[in-house]
């Protein structure tokens, strides 16, 4: 249990505070050792003082024997003497036969409180006596001296040592109980909350979101708490978007397979529609085959995706002007009054799959006509550079902007779109199909003076059209 609870934040918390109350008394411990010393030799000078005095006043020998007998008993000094005009004059006990005396002057107005060497000798030294010189309590004499042994001294400062010790465990455990209860209040309890709303969460995602408390506090675990609760919303819309996807998915494969079909027989009427001997039918009719090959195409590609089945592109040197032109002019057939101007250069080609390309070019310019559908001078314009062999296309329009929100996902499935009844899919499968074929399409800018975006493309050499 033990081991446990040592292994727990609390538990390091609460021992980490004892062991920081407990360095925190041992740096102070030496100036207050040496304080105490001074104190207690400054106490017993004291009181040699008064019972000088006192024995001044006792004439009686045997009360004089007893005071003094007393008197060192209780302060373990051995002997007290007085120095009036040079002359030293014995008070009470008898001189030691010994010579081993370490002088201490208290006679300065204030005494060194911090004496680390002799504060630290003091708890070795056993043998010897310390003589000690102070001022008298009175003027009836000009010194006052006393013997004390060092030993006396040494016991003093052990029990001293003794109690500050116990003192400091007391005081450890008190402030490293009081701390670990706020803290444990304020800390560690929302933290062990916090780690069992994650783990309910792993074990069930699509569970509702709990509102926490910690939620509202203003410091770290508030932030963190909320952060947690941002990460659900955006777990669980990812699932709910992906629960769409594979709705959408099922859906679709289930019309490809059967526009699939209808697809086949439109292919053979358009076939013969193509091969009329009117020349402006044959025309239609090679447009209208191509058209629904892009379809059969699409179906067939749609399928495969289902399928678990890589789409294979048709890579091959494609004039991109017609594919943008083509795009372009059947997009804006329903809007007959936006303007199209189309600056590629005829001679420009480009490796990519004709079809994806089509496809590109028709989804960014449907987006640019829907935002332009109620603008008067409503224009769309695209354009090409050639850069370091890449082929950069643009295409612009001079509508309003999209908005921050359309902006942040545009090419994110189902959270692109700007409309009611619009998926937002149209913009994420263009760019899909610019990376597979080696490209790339992103947004360049967007706002008042209108949306531009950038199609690039592997390059060709240039050649007559």
């Amino acid at each position: 249990m033990f081991p446990r609870f040592i292994s727990r934040l609390s538990g390091k918390l609460l021992i980490l505070t004892i062991i920081f109350v407990l360095v925190a008394e041992a740096v102070i411990f030496i100036p207050s050792a040496a304080s105490f010393r001074q104190d207690w030799l400054r106490e017993r000078a004291e009181s040699a003082g008064h019972v000088t005095l006192a024995l001044n006043g006792v004439p009686d020998s045997y009360n004089r024997m007893m005071l003094s007998q007393t008197f060192m008993e209780d302060t373990n000094i051995s002997v007290v003497a007085t120095k009036t005009d040079g002359r030293s004059q014995l008070v009470l006990g008898n001189p030691p036969d010994t010579t081993e005396f370490q002088i201490i002057d208290l006679r300065g107005d204030v005494a060194p409180r911090f004496d680390l060497r002799n504060t630290l000798s003091a708890f070795s030294q056993k043998t010897g006596y310390f003589r000690v010189l102070a001022n008298p309590p009175a003027d009836n004499f000009d010194t006052l001296e006393y013997l004390v042994p060092k030993a006396a001294l040494q016991k003093a400062m052990e029990r001293y040592c003794h109690n500050i010790l116990r003192l400091s465990i007391l005081i450890a455990l008190i402030t490293g109980l009081l701390i670990y209860s706020v803290l444990a209040f304020v800390i560690i309890r929302p933290i062990q909350d916090l780690r069992d709303e994650i783990a309910e969460f792993r074990e069930d995602p699509a569970a509702p979101i709990k509102v926490k408390q910690t939620g509202k506090r203003k410091d770290e675990i508030g932030d963190l708490s909320r952060s947690f609760t941002d990460m659900q919303e955006g777990v669980q819309s990812s699932f709910e978007q992906r629960r769409r996807l594979a709705d959408l998915g099922l859906a679709v494969s289930k019309i490809n397979h059967d526009l699939r079909n209808v697809l086949t027989s439109a292919q053979l009427v358009s076939d013969r529609l193509a091969m009329d001997k009117d020349e402006r039918v044959a025309k239609m009719g090679e447009r209208l085959v191509r058209a629904v090959d892009r379809g059969v195409r699409i179906a067939e590609g749609v399928l495969d995706y289902s399928q678990d089945k890589d789409e294979v592109l048709n890579l091959e040197r494609c004039n991109l002007a017609m594919i943008s032109n083509e795009a372009a002019m059947d997009t804006l057939k329903p809007y007959p009054h936006i303007a199209l101007e189309n600056e590629i250069d005829k001679k420009l080609f480009v490796i990519a799959d004709a079809d994806h390309t089509y496809r590109i070019f028709q989804n960014t310019i449907r987006n640019a006509a829907q935002a332009l559908d109620k603008q008067d001078d409503a224009k769309v314009t695209i354009s090409a550079i050639d850069k370091d062999k890449t082929i950069i296309a643009y295409i612009k329009d001079n509508g309003p902007g999209l908005p921050e929100k359309a902006r942040k996902n545009l090419f994110t499935p189902f959270m692109g779109s700007t409309g009611a009844g619009r998926t937002g899919l149209g913009l994420t499968i263009s760019k899909e199909l610019a990376q597979a074929q080696g490209g790339d399409l992103k947004l360049v800018s967007s706002d008042e003076a209108g949306t531009n975006f950038e199609l690039s493309f592997k390059s060709s050499e240039t050649t007559n059209a």
